[in-house]
């Protein structure tokens, strides 16, 4: 039996987002091997990440915290997500953006990355706006934390109340895109996204990643000089050998990625972003994390730099 997971982040469950909700979920009663599980969010107990590190340092073990994402893997909420073949998140707009309980919500997976548990999730959103919208700022920032998640993206619906009526056959639409997708999960097994199928399945969404990333990494210049990773190995902050070289890779990638944003060529900018997420993921945590704060080793499920090392050999063999 499938499981699709359906959380809802609204304190209101007779409001307008709470409806889109009951409607997708009423119309996915029938399908058959779906197990719909709603959660409203403010039903449980769950803060932010208190930046412990303990899952790290224990891969498998789940969050020490004493809520529902946590107590070592029998937080409901916890045991909910791992259980999940699909995750759709129905949430109002509040603050010009996605509410705080669904980005504590997502927040609160950091312990399953180490195990690889979210790569390959299908995901979908619905964000519900009323007076001055932002719904789809709210569906963009949704969307950027599924990218971050590695999540397999179906869509992200943004609704203002204003035209919730004729909104709400779309919203029936993606459950059913979702509940499919998570059929598909449970029958064919998870396929754990690489960095590089995620980098290209977030080309174009509502928050493109090729746009995002680049303006991230470049401190918003878009440029290789000014960017973070050509500052740091100007600067010789970067004094471990292992991390320097990484670096080092992530400055190769970097420039190349740019270049071809450049020549409006996105999908091997996207390319070569995967490639600058890993070293660059890999080389920080090497000089800043390993040794004087997680005082671990990163774990093999996130960012595996094999995989890159890998294609990067064939590719050259091949040239």
């Amino acid at each position: 039996m499938a499981c699709l997971m359906v959380v809802q982040g609204s304190g209101r469950k007779k409001g307008f987002t709470s409806s889109l909700m009951e409607n997708v979920v009423q119309n996915l009663e029938g399908v058959k091997g779906l197990d719909v599980e709603v959660y409203h969010l403010h039903d449980y107990t769950y803060g932010p990440c208190k930046s412990c590190f303990h899952c790290i340092r224990n891969v498998g073990s789940g969050c020490v915290l004493d809520d529902d994402w946590g107590r070592k893997r029998k937080g409901e909420l916890f045991q909910g997500f791992i259980r999940a073949n699909g995750l759709l998140v129905v949430d109002p707009v509040h603050g010009w953006g996605m509410s705080a309980q669904a980005r504590l919500f997502l927040e609160r997976i950091y312990p399953t990355f180490w195990e690889g548990i979210p790569y390959g999730l299908p995901f979908a959103s619905i964000s519900c706006a009323s007076n001055q919208g932002f719904q789809t700022r709210a569906t963009a920032e949704l969307c950027k934390l599924a990218a971050g998640s590695g999540f397999r993206y179906i869509g992200g619906l943004p609704v203002h109340v204003a035209y919730i009526r004729e909104a709400r056959p779309k919203a029936v639409e993606l459950g059913f895109r979702i509940a499919e997708a998570a059929l598909e999960d449970e029958r064919n097994g998870r396929h754990k996204l690489t960095d590089e199928e995620i980098f290209l399945m977030y080309m174009g969404t509502p928050w493109d990643i090729v746009d995002g990333y680049l303006e991230n990494i470049t401190d918003g210049t878009f440029a290789y000089e000014t960017s973070v990773p050509a500052r740091a190995l100007r600067s010789g902050d970067f004094t471990d050998p292992e991390a320097r070289g990484l670096l080092e890779k992530t400055c190769t990638h970097l420039k190349a990625a740019l270049d071809h944003y450049a020549a409006h060529d996105r999908r091997t900018s996207a390319i070569e972003l995967s490639l600058v997420a890993k070293f660059w993921t890999n080389a920080t945590y090497k000089q800043f994390l390993e040794k004087d704060v997680v005082k671990a080793h990163i774990p093999k499920a996130y960012r595996p730099l094999e995989e890159s090392c890998q294609k990067i050999d064939a590719e050259t063999s091949s040239a």
